[in-house]
């Protein structure tokens, strides 16, 4: 709903003071949910609550790409949503990615389902996260899944790390055909064009 009506913040209210470290202390700011916060959350849900803290992490997420700032904070606390519009240290804040999704990059990110995966070697996985290039065939390492072009796939580090989704231009048996032969940056060997993925990292 974020990003449909254009929201600056997302408050979610839990039964915890907020995202919680390894001793129990409440982190007050995360700015990469992918690297900061992923690592601190247990597997499972809490015995009061239906989603668990990882639910609302994949949320953060979603919002923050989209533009929203995001607050997860406790709900007992009395006044707490007046505590947070009014910029208070409570909870815990996820910053908002500068530059917002496009309705189309949202699309591809959190609408389409992936229907494979696309393994990137690490000056591959560099110039998609950092550089903003399109996946081409000689960075990447293997491939997953059974999906035609069009589908969603998601690009993943050689450690497994999801590093955004994207728009296959060949289906998977081309695909695999070609990964990891060299070519020019041409239609030929781009497997998925820079203007049909989005990236989670940084």
């Amino acid at each position: 709903v974020a990003p449909i009506v254009d929201a600056d913040l997302l408050v979610l209210l839990s039964d915890v003071a907020g995202l919680l470290d390894a001793k129990g202390e409440r982190v007050p700011k995360v700015v990469d949910i992918e690297r900061e916060a992923l690592s601190l959350v247990r597997k499972g849900k809490s015995h009061e609550g239906t989603g668990g803290m990882e639910s609302k992490l994949e949320a953060a997420r979603q919002a923050t790409l989209a533009g929203a700032h995001v607050v997860i904070a406790d709900a007992r606390e009395p006044g707490i949503v007046d505590d947070v519009l009014a910029g208070k240290d409570v909870g815990t804040w996820f910053v908002a990615r500068e530059k917002r999704l496009s309705a189309k990059r949202s699309w591809i990110a959190f609408t389409l389902r992936p229907r494979g995966a696309l393994v990137l070697d690490a000056g591959a996985a560099k110039a998609v996260v950092e550089k903003g290039k399109s996946v081409l065939a000689i960075g990447v390492l293997g491939v997953r899944g059974d999906f035609r072009a069009g589908d969603s796939v998601r690009l993943v580090s050689s450690e497994g790390r999801e590093l955004g989704r994207g728009l296959s231009r060949f289906a998977f048996e081309d695909a695999t055909r070609l990964a990891g032969t060299k070519g020019d940056d041409s239609e030929d060997h781009v497997l998925v064009h820079r203007d049909e993925l989005v990236v989670f990292g940084p």
